[in-house]
């Protein structure tokens, strides 16, 4: 009878994890983030556990031979599958463990047969070897979790600066989505009289000022905004929800901050280098991420053009002009 009862909670747990796995499943796919709820799955895992050692013990503490060296295989069997699916959390899989094992041993004691005792002095290095497979995966998921973020992050950051780099600027960019009502502006930043630190007192010392004016620019944007040197002295700055007059009211911000600003290139000695900005608004100047970067590089020119030192909004005309040059082109290959 208890068998019975036993197998019929066992088919219950069963089709209860295999709808609960289908469901997170489903979920997992809808989710935007990859986020799930995995709190059913807990308590469906940690009550099959808990009938199994039920199962162990009723055996164990009977007298039939066969079936307590099948429930002994059973519970040995039951140990690989609970370390390697349970070992990014090492204390649930130990408690996991523990539900399997422990009424297993207890009804080795209260078994007929005086021998079978024995396992409880085999109980503790089994338990330990467990463990320590549970922990030696986990602390490999770890360093290999922390390499892939590092490797990624060096991946994306500019190992001078320490901000984004072209590609994790492009990759920042990718994940905008235009929505109507939402705004995006993109301004970029360009040293001027740089070459001329570089040569006077050499590129370490170009180095010292690329790091500080990217620490300046830094300070002064908001935390959602994104800041990132986009190859030599140009940097980039996305300011996700911002109106065109604060837009502008920044990049004449920096190129004054910059101006003004004396970097230290060696001991008692320091130099000054001019910006010029450019920037471009979303949706008014682009329809895409693609065209407002480029629109902001082109107000960038037009801002060195108009003599230095100022910042520019891209202007429309510009398009008639590329317009008119690429007819030229075709007409006067």
């Amino acid at each position: 009878m208890i068998i019975a009862v036993f197998l019929l909670i066992e088919i219950i747990l069963s089709t209860g994890r295999l709808v609960e796995w289908q469901t997170r499943e489903r979920r997992r796919r809808a989710s935007s983030d990859g986020t799930i709820d995995v709190s059913w799955s807990v308590i469906l895992t940690v009550a099959w556990c808990t009938l199994q050692g039920a199962i162990a013990f009723t055996i164990m503490s009977g007298s039939d031979p066969v079936l307590q060296v099948l429930s002994a295989t059973l519970i040995m069997a039951m140990i690989g599958p609970i370390c390697a699916r349970n070992y990014p959390t090492p204390r649930f899989a130990t408690l996991l463990l523990l539900l399997c094992d422990l009424p297993f041993v207890a009804g080795a004691v209260l078994a007929k047969e005086p021998m079978l005792s024995v396992i409880v002095l085999l109980t503790p290095p089994f338990l330990l070897g467990a463990y320590q497979i549970i922990r030696t995966f986990h602390d490999a998921m770890l360093e290999t979790l922390f390499a892939q973020e590092q490797s990624r992050h060096l991946a994306m950051h500019d190992s001078l600066t320490g901000i984004f780099n072209r590609q994790g600027m492009d990759d920042q960019l990718s994940r905008f989505r235009p929505q109507s009502g939402r705004t995006m502006a993109i301004v970029s930043l360009d040293l001027d009289g740089f070459k001329a630190v570089n040569d006077t007192y050499g590129h370490g010392a170009g180095d010292l000022v690329l790091m500080q004016v990217a620490s300046l620019i830094s300070s002064r944007v908001g935390q959602a905004d994104i800041v990132a040197r986009m190859g030599g002295d140009e940097f980039m700055i996305v300011l996700p929800d911002c109106d065109a007059d604060a837009v502008k009211a920044l990049g004449l911000g920096l190129v004054q901050a910059i101006s003004q600003e004396r970097f230290i290139v060696e001991s008692g000695t320091t130099v000054r280098v001019g910006a010029s900005a450019g920037y471009a608004c979303f949706p008014e100047d682009a329809s895409t991420t693609l065209e407002l970067r480029l629109r902001a590089d082109r107000a960038l020119y037009d801002a060195k053009d108009s003599g230095k030192s100022t910042c520019c909004r891209f202007n429309v005309d510009d398009l008639t002009v590329d317009k008119m040059q690429k007819n030229l082109r075709r007409a006067f290959p």
